[in-house]
């Protein structure tokens, strides 16, 4: 047997027999609740302070600032002839370590756990 006596007679079990089975609605949460130094004969709330508001000013963009804008633009490829040859060779071996990596990828589950 799952339940014993003890677990049977306990406050929180009774609780939760009574909510599963619809006799009773769930205690509010306990942030809801009333804090122990809440009570209604305590001294006056503070009346509230009248605000002012204040207009705000319409915002500038970062350009009418005189600042750069925080994103960089993307940059302009260069043509095959402006690259040295070593700026070349590095973007060839980069774009064929992607598509190994890619193709390693996709081909390495078919044959797992297989065996062979």
């Amino acid at each position: 047997e799952l339940t014993t006596d003890e677990i049977r007679n306990s406050k929180a079990y009774k609780e939760y027999y009574a909510y599963a089975m619809g006799e009773a609605a769930p205690k509010s949460k306990a942030s809801a609740r009333k804090k122990k130094g809440d009570s209604d004969s305590s001294t006056t709330p503070p009346t509230p302070t009248p605000t002012t508001t204040v207009e705000s000013a319409p915002r500038l963009s970062a350009t009418a600032k005189g600042k750069q804008p925080s994103r960089a633009t993307t940059p302009v490829e260069l043509t095959d002839v402006q690259r040295t040859e070593a700026e070349q060779l590095k973007i060839v071996l980069k774009r064929s370590r992607q598509l190994m990596h890619i193709s390693q990828q996709s081909g390495s589950d078919t044959d797992e756990g297989t065996g062979f």
